[in-house]
């Protein structure tokens, strides 16, 4: 490999995010576009996607904007082949784009648990399929898939969420053993408590919008820290790796001694790590 290559390790690569327009996916968007990345940049957000765009750093206003809605699950299978088409091929698919919920289980109606599981999951897998056979043909592709906290263990009114994160491991697992022989690389990100706006966004569980940055996640892990650190397990090929600050030691626990975490984070789990934070770290 060369010394330029070493320095943009994805120089002419095809990167497809989901989710770019804020959060997470953004702070992706910026970092490979530093690296060399061609990317295609997808989300709900038309605006906040051109605005992602115009912000590139090294190339701005080079991505493709592919709009798209997760929930749809019958027009995937078309934005896919529009995705594959802007190029003629991709190399990375960065399935990060999520809904998150703030309910009880027992508030939330059907409805929206199937909501979630569509954007969540079904979106996911649909977007993975279409691009499976196109992957296996040119020899090679990495899957990158989101998962969350939500995915290892439960915690109060998370059910819906937590459920579809547990459904990505499920299935990304099974199809990393079934197409590992053929070239495909699937990485599956844990993050913890990331800066976003994810919980602003987050939705109850009649569908209204909770509308608020929880407290916690307005002093979490820096965005740009975690996509760095996102995009060095991607070019480690791990095919597991989490990704943020103190909350994280809930993974060791759970590994540990799962009857205690589940203790733990029967009440106000949330605040506890709250708490945890300002006593080692003063904020």
């Amino acid at each position: 490999m060369s010394d330029h290559n070493h320095t943009l390790p994805f120089l002419n690569k095809v990167v497809w995010i989901t989710g770019a327009s804020s959060g997470i996916g953004e702070g992706l968007s910026y970092q490979l576009d530093q690296l060399g990345a061609h990317l295609i940049l997808s989300a709900r957000d038309v605006d906040g996607l051109n605005l992602v765009n115009k912000q590139l750093p090294k190339n701005p206003g080079s991505a493709k904007v592919l709009p798209l809605d997760l929930e749809d699950l019958a027009q995937l299978p078309q934005k896919t082949d529009i995705a594959w088409a802007f190029f003629g091929h991709i190399d990375y698919f960065i399935s990060n784009a999520g809904l998150a919920i703030r309910d009880f289980a027992l508030t939330t109606e059907l409805r929206i648990d199937q909501k979630i599981m569509n954007i969540n999951y079904f979106g996911s897998t649909v977007i993975t399929k279409r691009l499976l056979p196109h992957f296996i043909e040119q020899g090679h592709g990495h899957i990158v898939v989101m998962s969350s906290l939500s995915g290892k263990y439960g915690v109060p009114r998370l059910a819906a969420y937590a459920a579809s994160k547990h459904a990505l491991h499920g299935f990304f697992e099974c199809l990393r053993s079934e197409t590992v022989e053929q070239g495909i690389l699937i990485t599956i990100i844990v993050p913890g408590m990331i800066k976003t706006a994810i919980t602003a966004h987050a939705i109850t569980g009649t569908g209204g919008n909770v509308g608020r940055i929880d407290k916690t996640f307005e002093t979490a892990y820096p965005v740009d820290k975690a996509a760095k650190k996102i995009i060095k397990a991607i070019l480690k090929e791990k095919e597991e790796a989490s990704v943020g600050g103190l909350e994280l030691f809930t993974l060791w626990l759970n590994r540990v001694s799962p009857w205690l975490l589940r203790r733990f984070i029967r009440n106000h789990p949330i605040k506890k790590l709250r708490q945890l934070k300002a006593r080692f770290f003063g904020k």
